[in-house]
């Protein structure tokens, strides 16, 4: 049953993309409008008012081997505001959602109640993702101002893991207690066709790479813990998102697949619908969507305990979160135990299906929104 309340989505993109911010945007919205009475959507906008900005991190890079962070400068957020203030004026939404939009928020001017959600801070990203590391030391800082500024100009605050939930709590004024709400796949329910999954040693095993940064997901630990399998079971690997550096007969790439596009969209299904198990060994993740899908489909995942990871893969649960500095013997040894155990396999996909219809999900995630503002 819908709320009689109205809420507008803040970001730069298109909500009404499947590919902006992965999806989540898209995501969000569909939930939102089986859930509020009216949504609106304040983006996208003209990205070239802000991308003259990344030329000074370019040269910075080039020259000085230092970074310039303006998607949280100063700047970029008080352009921002001023445009989106002039969008919401006179509109009389009861909420706003500003995903992941700390520079589009630290300076917006409303007395309409801010839901920031997003799925970790500045200062907890800094040097931990590669993009946010080795930045001049006054952006650094001022990337810290914007974020500052954005938890204090809002009214609800939410994350998708502890692990950010904790670092804003141990770190920043709030002005609100921050909850910890998980995302959902990137899937429309009538797009998941459920068949329970099985896992023979004597048949063909399916491994699947979901990312499109090869080393930051562990896809070098993945390549050779694929051939350590490979020395006793008939074992497949696809990779899909990006182009590894390494080959092998048995390994399958898809550089890309668009989630716009129909077929497209069949295609990245049926990859699920072959999987028997989800390998990303993240050296750093804030959360990973990519986890939630794979429940969706009844896939467990093998990955690790960094960042937020721990929230979207349950130990024991949905897959298995092994320490960041695993190595690929560890990883072989942790997914033949599952080829030798077809029973305890079963019942992991089973429990990963079932975390995914009670909590890592957008419908629970859209409600979990409700209970916050009420």
């Amino acid at each position: 049953m819908k709320i009689n309340k109205s809420i507008v989505i803040l970001t730069q993109t298109n909500p009404l993309d499947k590919v902006s911010w992965s999806g989540i945007h898209f995501q969000m919205y569909r939930s939102l409008s089986e859930t509020f009475e009216v949504v609106g959507v304040a983006g996208p906008i003209n990205q070239w008012i802000v991308k003259p900005f990344g030329i000074i991190n370019k040269i910075t890079r080039f020259f000085f081997n230092k970074g310039y962070n303006h998607k949280n400068s100063i700047a970029v957020s008080y352009i921002l505001s001023k445009i989106f203030q002039k969008r919401l004026k006179g509109k009389k939404y009861d909420y706003i959602l500003a995903p992941a939009a700390s520079s589009e928020i630290a300076f917006l001017n409303t007395k309409i109640p801010i839901i920031y959600y997003t799925d970790s801070s500045f200062g907890q990203l800094n040097e931990y993702y590669e993009s946010f590391s080795n930045l001049f030391r006054f952006s650094a800082k001022e990337s810290n101002y914007i974020e500052q500024k954005a938890l204090l100009n809002a009214t609800y605050i939410a994350y998708p893991s502890e692990w950010a939930k904790k670092y804003v709590q141990d770190n920043y004024q709030l002005n609100a207690i921050p909850m910890v709400i998980p995302m959902g796949a990137n899937i429309d329910d009538d797009q998941i066709e459920y068949v329970p999954k099985k896992i023979h040693k004597d048949e063909e095993i399916n491994l699947l790479f979901l990312g499109v940064d090869w080393f930051r997901k562990g896809g070098d630990k993945v390549f050779e813990t694929f051939l350590l399998l490979s020395e006793l079971y008939n074992v497949n690997l696809t990779v899909c998102g990006c182009i590894p550096p390494v080959t092998h007969p048995k390994m399958k790439v898809i550089p890309f697949l668009n989630k716009n596009d129909v077929s497209q969209m069949k295609s990245f299904t049926s990859l699920f619908q072959k999987t028997h198990l989800l390998f990303l060994p993240s050296k750093a993740e804030c959360f990973g969507i990519v986890f939630c899908e794979a429940s969706a489909f009844g896939i467990p995942s093998i990955t690790t305990n960094t960042g937020g990871i721990p929230n979207a893969v349950v130990d024991g649960e949905n897959g298995y979160c092994l320490d960041v500095n695993a190595t690929p013997s560890d990883y072989y040894h942790t997914i033949r135990q599952l080829i030798e155990n077809p029973s305890q396999y079963q019942s992991l996909s089973a429990s990963s299906r079932n975390l995914y219809l009670s909590t890592l999900n957008w419908n629970h995630w859209a409600q979990s929104i409700v209970e916050m503002i009420n």
